[in-house]
């Protein structure tokens, strides 16, 4: 008899180690993609490129490769990674939206926290004592400055919600990244200082900071710090966060050469006007108009009127209509728009309004108080009607200008076709 082939034992792996090697590559598989991706992410972060294929540089890289890193005095200075700008005359000034900002420092992953160089206007902190979060300075800001900002630009900022009892004692334990546009913090201007001195404030400024403690909220005191009843009205500064992706087009942190972000096309609130030699600032865009504050006041004061507190029946109005809108060159590009409760060509501000250019003070608002008016000053106080103060005009204007050159900053406005 013939013998029988031996079968050959086939080996049969368990389930469960098939079930692993098939998870093992999946997961594998699932890291190269991931990791790749964000390999390929950051690469082109840092290595970013214009449509036409030229290669662009990104700014957070730029400031901390070009610019000397210092240990004392003024300067950029590295702290754990961070790198923060110290002192007085530091070159650190930004157009973000034609609006000019300073930066306060470039976090460890290469995102920016900016602060607008001036403050935009002088403001409540809120009725009653509340998180910054809830408060009514919090939504002034989100309703005037953050429409106006690319937020393609912008990424969640950071607050510290730890109150501060004791500014030898400050914690930061507990923090939300719900917002894109805030104050300064506590920690940010204390940085800022070097030998009692920083680019934030100048002079004896009041300003709110978001901190809160001691049943009040922060602020500053030229180069102190203190807090007080939020309903005490003092300087609004807005601070954003750039991503770490914004790319430099020029500039090299100058006042006068500030780096910028992109070529202005568009007129936007905060652009800086010149029309035949006279300097605006656009505060409110509107569908077809804009609204703008001239940059300086009259060079004669008036008073608002004998009795009446309504500017819409004011001596003042008809001063500005006959003695400084018919005396206008451009006055063809006028429009008729809301100032106070009627439609006019001109007008003057109201304490909600935002204002650029925090030299000009003592300037008559529109906001009735009393039998008085309110006043623009270091703060916002009640002036009579009949006391004789600087007058700021405003206008409104036709939309569709004609830009000849300039870029919108302060420092080179847009020159408009009259």
């Amino acid at each position: 008899m013939a013998k029988r082939k031996k079968r050959k034992k086939r080996i049969f792996l368990p389930k469960v180690q098939t079930g692993f090697c098939i998870l093992s590559f999946v997961f594998v598989l699932a890291c190269g993609i991931y990791y790749g991706s964000r390999l390929i992410k950051y690469y082109k972060i840092y290595n970013p490129k214009a449509e036409t294929g030229e290669v662009l540089l990104n700014l957070p890289s730029k400031i901390i490769e070009e610019t000397e890193i210092v240990e004392k005095g003024d300067g950029l200075y590295n702290i754990n990674g961070n790198y923060v700008f110290k002192g007085k005359n530091v070159n650190n000034y930004i157009l973000v939206d034609q609006m000019l900002f300073r930066i306060l420092k470039i976090n460890g992953d290469k995102t920016m926290d900016l602060v607008m160089d001036e403050y935009v206007n002088r403001l409540e902190w809120n009725k009653e004592l509340t998180s910054f979060d809830k408060s009514s300075i919090k939504k002034y800001l989100e309703e005037k400055i953050l429409p106006s900002i690319n937020q393609d630009r912008l990424t969640k900022t950071t607050i510290c919600e730890n109150s501060v009892e004791d500014l030898k004692n400050i914690k930061c334990d507990k923090t939300n990244k719900d917002s894109y546009i805030r104050l300064l913090g506590i920690d940010e201007y204390l940085n800022s200082l070097s030998e009692e001195k920083t680019f934030i404030n100048s002079g004896n400024e009041y300003t709110w900071l978001y901190n809160t403690g001691k049943g009040n909220a922060w602020h500053t005191t030229g180069t102190y710090l203190s807090n007080s009843k939020t309903t005490n009205v003092y300087g609004v500064r807005p601070v954003i966060t750039l991503r770490n992706s914004v790319t430099y087009l020029k500039g090299d942190g100058s006042i006068d050469n500030p780096y910028s972000l992109e070529k202005a096309k568009d007129i936007k609130v905060g652009s800086y006007i010149d029309l035949n030699d006279d300097i605006y600032t656009v505060y409110e865009v509107g569908e077809d108009y804009l609204k703008i504050e001239s940059n300086k006041v009259l060079k004669t004061k008036q008073v608002f009127d004998n009795s009446t507190n309504e500017f819409d029946n004011s001596s003042l109005k008809t001063y500005l209509e006959k003695n400084y809108v018919d005396k206008l060159k451009y006055k063809d590009l006028l429009k008729e728009v809301n100032f106070g409760e009627s439609k006019s060509k001109v007008g003057i501000l109201s304490s909600n309004d935002l204002k650029f250019n925090s030299s000009l003070n003592a300037y008559f608002l529109s906001d009735k108080e009393g039998s008085g008016v309110l006043l623009y000053n270091g703060s916002v106080l009640t002036t009579e009607v009949s006391s004789k103060r600087n007058v700021r005009p405003c206008l409104g204007i036709k939309k569709d200008l004609k830009i000849i050159s300039g870029n919108g900053s302060k420092y080179a406005p847009f020159i408009v076709e009259v």
